[in-house]
């Protein structure tokens, strides 16, 4: 194959391969002029951009350009602008081993097909390449049988999809709800869910969960346990802050209180509420790993390679497959 212009995608948005279709309107300056210049039924690389550490994922999707227009378009200020639109057509997964850079646009060489389907076998992975995943949940039945399901929109249909597998036996419950929020990360930020980006995003889902845990203590600010880049979690302790802090809110409210004075005491008295009932002790670091494991039912431990590969293997490729 040779060298392809390379978008970089930021928003999660790939087209789905072997024919997917997405549109969207291109600025000059975002690469818009450059797939422009590529022109109609060729290929170009779309790329997740990661922002974290300021560089392309080498992993893609090459789509073919069925139809690009400029168009006259005016900006929210009124002045005349410039702008492509582009329908694009999905074509297959692409790995590239090399990038060079040319008058600002990112060209990728040394590619490669890939073809994960076949290679499930002996390298499982979820694509994010279609769809975009919004959600999910675990259900703790037993540690023998955990459901666990990430639900999104297809980016055609814009109908809800979603891909589920048992992990019971594999990990336990905790893990399992940990790996529920990791799969939305790594399919949201790399378009691709293996068993490395799994890892990372365990990582990256757990710092700032026990981050979201530590400054709610600190800063008294309930609202934000649970919060993190990939979404809010679902769990007893985050539900419970925001029930008690809507509750306390309202009654403090109806008693004639301003607002400021009504939030300020409202935050205080449900961290004490809260901290009570789920047990948390005073130390620092205990009460950030208690909050993560029993208020949030999270668990940090970082499993082998192997494991996430088998937790991989028991989903299916993509919603459709």
């Amino acid at each position: 194959m040779e060298a392809m212009l390379v978008l970089p995608v930021a928003n999660g948005i790939l087209p789905r391969p072997g024919g997917g279709i997405i549109a969207g309107v291109f600025l000059p300056e975002q690469g818009g002029d450059a797939l422009f210049q590529v022109g109609a039924k060729n290929e170009v690389l779309l790329c997740p951009w990661q922002a974290e550490e300021e560089s392309l994922y080498p992993v893609g999707v090459s789509a073919r350009i069925r139809e690009i227009s400029q168009e006259q378009a005016v900006a929210e200020d009124g002045t005349p602008l410039v702008v492509y639109l582009a329908t694009l057509e999905g074509c297959e997964h692409v790995r590239w081993h090399s990038l060079r850079e040319e008058d600002g646009y990112f060209f990728a060489g040394q590619l490669k097909r890939m073809n994960f389907r076949q290679s499930r076998k002996t390298y499982p992975v979820i694509s994010g390449a279609g769809w975009l995943p919004q959600g999910g949940y675990t259900e703790f039945r037993s540690e023998a049988d955990l459901p666990v399901t990430i639900y999104g929109t297809d980016l055609e249909s814009e109908r809800e999809v979603s891909v589920s597998a048992n992990l019971g036996g594999l990990v336990s419950k905790e893990q399992a709800h940990t790996i529920e929020h990791a799969i939305i990360r790594a399919l949201s930020g790399y378009g691709l869910c293996t068993a490395k980006t799994l890892l990372m995003s365990v990582i990256r889902e757990t710092t700032e969960l026990k981050q979201s845990v530590e400054n709610s203590i600190r800063f008294t600010l309930p609202e934000i346990i649970g919060h993190t880049d990939s979404g809010i979690c679902g769990n007893p302790m985050t539900n419970l802050a925001r029930f008690y802090l809507a509750r306390d809110f309202t009654d403090n409210l109806r008693g004639g209180k301003g607002m400021a004075r009504s939030l300020s005491e409202a935050r205080r008295k449900t961290m004490s509420e809260l901290t009570g009932e789920i047990g948390l002790s005073l130390a620092p670091g205990l009460r950030v790993m208690q909050g993560l494991k029993k208020g949030m039912s999270h668990d940090d431990t970082v499993l082998q390679l192997k494991t996430y590969q088998q937790v991989i293997a028991r989903f299916p490729f993509d919603p459709w497959g």
